[in-house]
């Protein structure tokens, strides 16, 4: 957005805009600081270039109005005028840049590229804290199913644990680990019902109810799937190749 009381400055910027960067549009400009602010409540710009000296309210005004709800605007003040006061209360108002008028269009050029810049590095900061807030909501639901995985637990309830909802969390745990929610738990559950088949002496029936299936029989099922055979055969088969050890 362009806030500039003068038609000819306006136009000026315009054109060096479109000159120099193809992906910016100019949508809207603004002869005044009311009217800056009612556009910038409006469309909510990227980034401002405002002039200080304008009728109605100045940029300065302005410019604190817009934060109240713009607070990540990138501003640009332009002033015919060196004054210092104006320098210090633009630094404390987010504004990127301080051009003397008449600016050069190098310097315009400049200032934009400055507010582009700080633009993509606060996104690339959102980028990468969202990316650990996700790595975090795995890491916690992949730690509940792990400490849970011999209890009654379902897609609902891990969903429910890290405060998401059921249909989502599907669709978020199979972008993150590479397979569905059930798919994980049931491998989880016939990883430790393998360990406990080879490791101990105890029954499909009682084995079945300690890797968190209430059915021995879905149990089998489900074993049979992954493994290639049943619980029992796969329990004999690993017994015969200690004895032929």
């Amino acid at each position: 957005m362009i806030a500039e009381d003068e038609v000819l400055e306006r136009k000026a910027i315009n054109i060096i805009i479109k000159k120099y960067f193809d992906n910016i549009d100019i949508i809207e400009e603004a002869q005044n600081g009311i009217e800056a602010v009612e556009i910038a409540r409006r469309i909510k710009p990227d980034i401002i270039i405002m002039d200080i000296r304008m009728p109605e309210k100045n940029g300065i005004e302005a410019q604190k109005t817009i934060l109240k709800f713009n607070h990540n605007v990138k501003t640009i003040i332009l002033t015919a005028y060196d004054e210092f006061q104006f320098a210090q209360a633009a630094i404390k108002l987010n504004v990127i840049d301080f051009l003397l008028k008449p600016a050069k269009p190098s310097e315009i050029v400049e200032a934009i590229n400055k507010a582009i810049t700080s633009i993509q590095f606060n996104e690339n900061i959102s980028s990468l804290e969202i990316n650990a807030m996700n790595k975090s909501l795995i890491q916690e639901a992949i730690d509940y199913i792990h400490k849970n995985y011999s209890k009654n637990i379902n897609l609902e309830s891990v969903a429910s644990f890290v405060h998401l909802n059921p249909q989502y969390f599907s669709r978020y745990f199979k972008a993150n680990v590479g397979m569905t929610f059930i798919e994980y738990l049931s491998k989880l559950r016939i990883k430790k019902a393998k360990e406990l088949l080879e490791l101990t002496d105890k029954s499909i029936s009682e084995i079945s109810f300690e890797v968190g299936y209430i059915d021995p029989g879905y149990f089998s099922k489900v074993f049979s799937k992954f493994e290639g055979v049943t619980p029992n055969k796969f329990k004999i088969d690993h017994r015969k190749s200690i004895l032929k050890a």
